[in-house]
C-alpha cells in the first residue's frame, strides 16, 4: 500500500488529470449504456476495454515524454514515433477486438478511447474540482 501512495504522491499532476477524467467520463457513459443499451454485458466490456486503453494511453505518453527528455534530437524523434506507433496498435488491436467478437461492443471499445480526448479537453475543470482536493491542494 506504501508502494501506491509513493507513486500517487510522485505522479504528475496533468496525467492524474487525465486518469480520472478517462475514469469519470467512462462512468457517465456507463449510466448511460445500462439505460438506453439492450445489451449491457458487451456495452460494459467494450466500454472497459477502450477506458483500459485510454488510460493505459495516458500513462504511455507520460512515460514516453519523460523518457525522451534526457535524449539527444535524433534519439528522441525515434523514440517518440515508436511510443506513438506502439499506442495506436494498441488501439487498433482494441478495435479489432471489439469487430472481431460479439461478447465485445465495438461502440463501447470507441467511446471508451474517446474518453482520453474528452478528459483532455476537460482538464482544467478536473484539475480545479476534483484533483486538487483528492491531493488536499487548491480549493
Amino acid at each position: 500500500m506504501n508502494r501506491w501512495k509513493k507513486w500517487f504522491d510522485n505522479m504528475n499532476e496533468t496525467l492524474l488529470d487525465l486518469i480520472i477524467g478517462c475514469l469519470v467520463y467512462s462512468a457517465v457513459f456507463e449510466l448511460i449504456g445500462l439505460i438506453a443499451v439492450p445489451n449491457k454485458g458487451s456495452y460494459s466490456l467494450g466500454l472497459l476495454i477502450g477506458t483500459a486503453v485510454a488510460v493505459g494511453s495516458a500513462v504511455s505518453m507520460a512515460a514516453g515524454i519523460k523518457h525522451v527528455l534526457n535524449m539527444d534530437k535524433g534519439a528522441a524523434s525515434r523514440t517518440s514515433v515508436l511510443y506513438s506507433f506502439l499506442r495506436l496498435m494498441v488501439m487498433f488491436v482494441a478495435a479489432w477486438l471489439g469487430l472481431k467478437f460479439s461478447q465485445i461492443s465495438f461502440p463501447g471499445v470507441v467511446i471508451g478511447m474517446i474518453g482520453l480526448k474528452i478528459s483532455a479537453h476537460m482538464h482544467v475543470y478536473t484539475n480545479v474540482y476534483i484533483t486538487k482536493k483528492i491531493r488536499r491542494k487548491g480549493r
